[in-house]
C-alpha cells in the first residue's frame, strides 16, 4: 500500500508483513515478528545481564541475592589432602582458625552423584569454594565436620574401589598435598 500524494500525509510506506499483522492481528501468520525488542542495547557481551531488580518481588529478590554452592565454577580453595579408604574418600582441607570463624551456618555443602561444591563463607573476604564437577566414581552422599584448623569432607562411594584422584577431568587443577 503506497502513500497518498493527494492526502497530504507523508506516511511511510508498510511491507507486506507489516500489512498482514495489521489486518489480521493475532491471527496473522508473520504475528510472531511484530514484536520490536524495547530493551537497552545490547553491550556485545555474551554474559546475561541483570537489568533491574525493581520488578521481582520480596522472595525473589532475596533468591537472587543468595547463593547456591553449584554458582561458584571457580575453586579457590586448591590446597587440600585426600585419603582413599573402601567406601569413602576423605578431604583434608586445612584452613588456620576455621573452627573459630565460622559456624555450620558458614559452610554450604551440595552434590549430585557425580559432583559436589564446598563452599565457606565469613572466613576471609571472598568466600572459599573447593568444587568438583565430575568425581571419579559416583558418590551417594556428601558430609562435613569443622575441626579448630580444617574442614574435613566425606564422599561417600556407590561402589567400593580405589579412587586415585577425585576428579575424572584428566588434568588436575588442585594440589594435593
Amino acid at each position: 500500500m503506497a502513500s497518498d500524494p493527494s492526502s497530504g500525509q507523508n506516511e511511510r510506506p508498510q511491507s507486506a508483513l507489516q500489512e498482514n499483522i495489521e489486518s489480521k492481528g493475532k491471527n496473522a501468520y508473520y504475528f510472531a515478528h511484530a514484536h520490536k525488542a524495547n530493551g537497552p542495547k545490547w553491550d556485545g557481551k555474551p554474559e546475561p545481564k541483570l537489568l533491574s531488580l525493581d520488578k521481582l518481588s520480596v522472595e525473589e529478590k532475596s533468591v537472587k541475592k543468595s547463593h547456591s554452592s553449584f554458582d561458584y565454577h571457580k575453586s579457590n580453595i586448591t590446597s587440600y589432602a585426600f585419603a582413599d579408604g573402601e567406601k569413602s574418600v576423605k578431604l583434608y582441607i586445612s584452613m588456620d582458625g576455621v573452627g573459630e570463624k565460622c559456624t555450620e551456618d558458614d559452610i554450604s555443602l551440595e552434590s549430585t552423584e557425580s559432583s559436589f561444591c564446598l563452599v565457606v563463607k565469613n572466613y576471609k573476604e571472598e568466600d572459599q569454594v573447593l568444587s568438583f564437577g565430575k568425581l571419579t566414581a559416583n558418590i551417594t552422599a556428601a558430609t562435613y565436620k569443622i575441626k579448630e584448623n580444617r574442614i574435613i569432607v566425606t564422599l561417600k562411594k556407590e561402589k567400593e574401589g580405589d579412587w586415585h584422584t577425585i576428579n575424572d577431568k584428566g588434568t588436575p587443577d588442585h594440589e594435593v598435598v
